[in-house]
């Protein structure tokens, strides 16, 4: 696919976009700066990425990195949000597949299942008694939906990924190979020093436009779903556990874990590796920094981070200190002799 950058311009449809230098500059690609060449278009939001781009080079960027020591213009196009324009473009540029439609012969669908004509299952997939697969969902190879679930329109369910019984994914998803969502949460009692199991009987709500990574788990409820909001992110190898409530909008990343009955309001942003105990509240629009134990409500708005979690600013000066702890170590050694000396020569 080739495009000038006037083309790719009025395609973007952005009055806050404009073209610097040759309008005329036909694109091809995008490309990241390592291998960027005079027909890629590279998007770029600060000068470290330019350190190594030739000069020839296209960009889509911020008006102050045009123009080069030497008061030059370079080509591309001028933005002031380089990151949101970013998946616009490779979506511009990307080959477009047309979307899979029918039954594989290969596939197993239950008699009592409703695939929408305009849906795919794919081949070896599993669809089960009281499913419904939407218009334009895609069902891929090796798949399992279980029964009572719902795909919504246009919802995608990667290769293998399985959704157990009762779960319900809203539209325009994707749930990524290895998934798998509706397993029984991790319920138990001590009974007479015997561990009994507490059934799981409640279900998985997904909202729309929800995006769920490789190899994640999300438990059903106990007693009532366990709920994604509409819009959140998550990534690989991520456990969430029985009756917990994502809100709308959320980031989680991967290697993370949140114990049951938690619930995380709308916008949290939750980084690598942390870990969220039961039945705390994160407040709308907290950020928990990578490695954070958190085991109390958290506020809205805040930025968390450490073990046990506390305001950033807060665990990053605990680190410093700790840092010097061997030092401050020896040196109240020395003051503790100096001051049993000093008892001494008193005596």
């Amino acid at each position: 696919m080739e495009m000038n950058l006037a083309s790719i311009c009025k395609e973007l449809n952005d009055e806050k976009i404009s073209i610097s230098g040759n309008s005329k500059h036909i694109i091809n690609r995008i490309a990241s700066p390592e291998d960027a060449d005079a027909n890629s278009l590279c998007v770029v939001w600060d000068k470290k990425a330019l350190e190594n781009l030739a000069s020839d080079v296209p960009i889509a960027g911020p008006q102050k990195l045009f123009l080069n020591e030497n008061g030059q213009g370079r080509d591309g196009l001028v933005c002031d949000a380089p990151r949101a324009l970013l998946p616009k473009l490779l979506a511009m540029f990307a080959e477009h597949v047309e979307k899979p439609k029918g039954i594989h012969e290969a596939a197993i669908v239950a008699a009592d299942s409703k695939v929408a004509p305009g849906a795919y299952v794919g081949a070896c997939a599993v669809i089960e008694s009281g499913a419904v697969i939407e218009d334009g969902a895609e069902v891929h190879a090796g798949a399992f939906v279980g029964k009572n679930c719902r795909v919504g329109a246009n919802t995608i369910i990667e290769p293998r990924a399985v959704l157990l019984a009762d779960v319900k994914v809203g539209a325009g998803c994707l749930i990524h190979s290895g998934a798998v969502i509706g397993c029984d949460g991790f319920g138990f009692v001590r009974e007479n020093g015997i561990v009994v199991k507490i059934p799981q009987t409640g279900g998985v709500t997904i909202g729309d436009d929800v995006e769920i990574g490789a190899c994640t788990t999300i438990d059903r409820g106990a007693m009532r779903d366990t709920e994604v909001g509409s819009g959140t992110k998550i990534d690989n190898h991520v456990q969430i556990g029985h009756n917990v409530k994502i809100g709308k909008h959320c980031i989680i990343c991967s290697m993370s874990g949140i114990a049951g009955s938690s619930v995380i309001e709308d916008y949290v942003t939750v980084s690598v590796q942390v870990g969220i105990t039961d039945h705390v509240t994160i407040g709308e629009g907290a950020t928990l920094a990578a490695r954070t134990g958190v085991t109390n409500d958290i506020e809205a708005g805040a930025l968390i981070s450490g073990f046990p979690a506390r305001p950033h600013n807060a665990a990053k000066r605990a680190l410093v200190l700790a840092a010097d702890l061997p030092l401050m170590s020896r040196r109240l050694r020395l003051l503790e002799k100096k001051f049993d000396a000093m008892q001494k020569n008193e005596d």
